[in-house]
């Protein structure tokens, strides 16, 4: 079966690249296949405000959309720019077009990455596993949660 949409959420581990190394050879099989490359960024690490100064510590209500938006995303494009920089020269030999790289922000990275299968209507999911956890058996908690929770194929790469 040829895959159309495929996305591999990243964390920079070596079971991530190694999932990006399994979805080229998905791409390779479609002229018109897309590679979706996505970090959950966790809500708690977006900044509420910068220097805060004498109201550090206390609770402050945003007033200022446009400056929080832009503070927002600017942090998630920091992160982008690491998962770039992590990437490496990995999916260079593939047309930019075909490859689309996001840091997403969510306050869950199980559910963060399920919403974003949802919203851009992929049709699996490659992604690294962990050898952590005695509940879990070999297989990390998000990569178990997002097996649990949707409906679409989900392969897990070591």
């Amino acid at each position: 079966m040829a895959y159309k949409k495929v996305l591999v959420p990243f964390d920079g581990s070596d079971h991530a690249k190694s999932a990006l190394g399994i979805a080229k050879q998905l791409l390779s099989k479609d002229e018109d296949a897309k590679i979706f490359v996505i970090n959950i960024v966790p809500m708690s690490v977006i900044p509420a405000i910068t220097n805060a100064g004498p109201a550090l510590g206390t609770s402050v209500t945003f007033t200022d959309y446009d400056a929080y938006s832009e503070l927002f995303e600017s942090t998630l494009e920091g992160f982008r720019e690491e998962m770039i920089e992590s990437i490496g020269d990995t999916l260079d030999d593939i047309d930019t077009s075909k490859i689309q790289i996001e840091a997403v922000a969510h306050p869950s990275p199980v559910h963060g990455i399920i919403d974003y299968a949802d919203e851009h209507d992929c049709d699996i999911i490659v992604m690294g596993r962990r050898g952590l956890g005695a509940v879990r058996g070999l297989l990390g908690s998000v990569s178990y949660g997002v097996l649990r929770s949707i409906d679409i194929p989900v392969m897990t790469v070591k």
